[in-house]
């Protein structure tokens, strides 16, 4: 199963809806899953055993602390603990050793101080900056505020900090044991994509669903790394990766550079292929990605076919049941990741490994999926093939100026994701 990093936000309702929705989609952002109450779907049991299942299922603990304690249960579990449902929530995360960090929001001056809902507040947020074992903490003022702060500590999660070995130890502490995973059949090479000959062009959106972190992180933790915090997201939203990561080779050298890349793809919680991963390499023999993880190559190991693995400067490889182009270089071998400018540029000269992608383009359609096809190298595929041959761009959401993009390089929009795309293709 994927491995994403569960992160459970709490807090009272009435008073924090939009600073919720504002860690939602920060969380989201990251490459996380939030789990919050309106995203609960109701599966039988109470509500406080869902949220208990859901707690003790998750591996942060995002406690939200406002303007008021919240409602006090009068029956049912809890309610002999005379504890709001936040309250009691945030014990139980605490029972179940998940890393807890609280935000509390600032008070307004003349703030009430005296009903017994605020006094409980007060005692609520004493009793939590009390807690002495490793616990963050921040206070905000906006949702804005919270958004930015929140993201910034869960940013820890990819790096070597207190955050990212409490969530591998929880992870540890209740994986069940490993089983033998049997291979899965082969698929007939003769069903790929939804015309017959399709090579797939797949992007961040695959990896970003099995668990790892997103481009924009990689770039902010890096930026973060090189002291890039003034005006912060603001400076990193004008520069794309590549810049980013030519500053940080000039400043800590290439060593450390592909150093911290590895320490962000090596996630808390093992990432393993999706269902995407699994149907992709039964249905396409050709797979060109960006992406640097394995986990094309894990999935062909999973459902026993053979595969090859070609980089630009490397021999190009033997026949296989499924040939990985990997177009920006593999995490497994660092000599080849295009991080920077100048390995991009270097990356260009591998006349042979060209040769063969641009022949490929010319006699076969492309799906692409979870791709932008915003990046210099992936635009410059796509005006190289072959527009009289098919050509799909598979996403959960397109509008007006997406089409306009499409239109260029031939390819026809699908508003579908790619696990139900590529589903329907194995099936046609």
């Amino acid at each position: 199963m994927p491995g994403k990093v569960r992160v459970f936000i709490s807090s009272t309702m009435e008073d924090l809806a939009n600073e919720r929705q504002s860690v939602v989609e920060q969380v989201a952002g990251l490459g996380l899953e939030p789990v919050n109450a309106e995203g609960l779907l109701p599966n039988g049991a109470s509500s406080w055993d869902l949220l208990a299942d859901e707690i003790e299922n998750s591996h942060i603990f995002v406690l939200l602390m406002g303007d008021r304690y919240g409602w006090i249960p009068d029956r049912g579990p809890g309610a002999a603990m005379d504890k709001s449902v936040t309250h009691l929530e945030a014990d139980l995360a605490r029972a179940s050793g998940l890393p807890i960090l609280p935000f509390v929001k600032r008070l307004k001056y003349g703030a009430d101080s005296a009903s017994p809902d605020a006094i409980r507040r007060d005692n609520f947020r004493k009793e939590v900056g009390a807690w002495e074992d490793g616990q963050f903490r921040a206070e905000f003022d906006l949702a804005i505020d919270l958004g930015r702060k929140v993201r910034e500590a869960l940013q820890g999660v990819f790096q070597d900090t207190y955050l990212k070995r409490a969530v591998r130890q929880k992870e540890l502490s209740t994986a069940p044991s490993p089983q033998a995973i049997d291979p899965m059949p082969p698929v007939p090479l003769a069903v790929p994509g939804t015309s017959a000959g399709s090579v797939l062009l797949a992007g961040a959106g695959f990896s970003i669903s099995a668990g790892y972190p997103t481009a924009s992180s990689l770039a902010e933790i890096l930026g973060n790394r090189l002291g890039l915090t003034l005006n912060g997201s603001e400076m990193l939203a004008r520069h794309s990766f590549a810049e980013i990561a030519s500053f940080a080779e000039r400043k800590m050298g290439r060593v450390a550079l592909v150093g911290v890349i590895r320490e962000l793809l090596d996630t808390p919680i093992p990432v393993n292929p999706t269902p995407a991963h699994i149907l992709a390499v039964q249905s396409f023999s050709t797979i060109f990605t960006t992406n640097y993880d394995l986990l094309f190559e894990r999935a062909c190991q999973l459902t026993g076919r053979t595969y090859a693995v070609a980089t630009p400067h490397r021999p190009l490889p033997g026949p296989a049941a499924v040939t990985i182009y990997k177009i920006d270089g593999s995490i497994d071998d660092p000599d080849t990741l295009v991080l920077t400018h100048h390995d991009a540029a270097r990356a260009a000269t591998a006349k042979a490994f060209w040769e063969a992608v641009s022949g490929l383009l010319n006699t076969h359609g492309v799906d692409v999926i979870g791709h932008s096809i915003r990046d210099v190298t992936s635009q410059r595929l796509l005006s190289a093939r072959n527009l009289s041959l098919p050509g799909t761009y598979v996403s959960p959401y397109l509008d007006e100026l997406d089409a306009i993009r499409l239109e260029t390089y031939g390819l026809k929009g699908v508003v579908e994701t790619a696990d139900s795309f590529l589903n329907s293709s194995k099936s046609t």
